[in-house]
């Protein structure tokens, strides 16, 4: 189940609590199913996500976990009672002279893989902070547009439009919508001449035409990109 959150444009990500203490079997656990998951996987690093605890007054509080965490969990929902991960990941809803822009996950990907998503996406690593100290989501939206269309904005044009929150698999998605004063040819043409494109495919997509694109396409969406469109206006049905 989803559930959409308003979020403020002041919205602020601080990782200043401990990470849970696990048991030994759990720890062997993860260990297990991180194994399992690079076997098939071999490019898999363990990296860093940060995990919401709690949102008070526009400030997300939270703590940053090992990605096998993320990973173990996913596979083993049970895992959730020791791990607490809910992870918070940015999704970005581009528009470019009045289009959309979606983005087909490689199938080699260990969560979604070969899904269509709203472009771009990433999950918090913890690694851009702002001058307080914070996590930048402004900043990761736009490395992540760097990296994953090829172009480069100023962070000052992001702006959080909206939480989704899976109560399934406790995982929130943190909406930034970024309207771009550049066409959409030139977005797919930059994706294009990238030396290493995280997707397989990109799509523009006429704003109008968003809602058929998305439900003609219905299961093979990333499950979140449906309520991030209706929170950001689109009509899906």
């Amino acid at each position: 189940m989803y559930i959409t959150h308003p979020v403020p444009d002041s919205f602020t990500i601080q990782d200043s609590m401990a990470s849970p203490a696990l048991s030994p079997e759990t720890r062997a656990e993860v260990q297990r199913i991180w194994e399992s998951e690079k076997a098939l996987r071999p490019g898999l690093f363990n990296g860093h996500v940060f995990s919401l605890d709690r949102i008070e007054a526009g400030v997300a509080h939270g703590f940053m976990a090992e990605y096998a965490w993320y990973v173990a969990q996913l596979q083993n929902p049970t895992l959730y009672d020791s791990l607490l991960i809910r992870s918070l990941a940015v999704s970005g809803l581009v528009v470019a002279s009045g289009h959309l822009i979606f983005g087909l996950r490689k199938a080699s990907l260990a969560v979604e893989g070969g899904l269509w998503e709203l472009a771009p996406s990433g999950t918090m690593d913890g690694a851009l902070r702002e001058p307080d100290g914070s996590i930048s989501w402004r900043k990761l939206f736009t490395e992540e547009l760097r990296e994953e269309l090829g172009i480069d904005v100023s962070p000052a044009m992001a702006r959080p439009f909206g939480l989704i929150e899976n109560t399934d698999t406790h995982i929130w998605e943190l909406g930034i919508a970024a309207e771009l004063p550049i066409s959409y040819q030139e977005i797919l043409a930059a994706f294009a001449a990238s030396p290493s494109p995280e997707h397989t495919e990109m799509a523009a997509v006429p704003l109008a035409d968003a809602a058929r694109f998305y439900n003609t396409r219905k299961d093979l969406m990333v499950g979140a990109t449906g309520p991030l469109l209706s929170a950001y206006g689109v009509k899906l049905s």
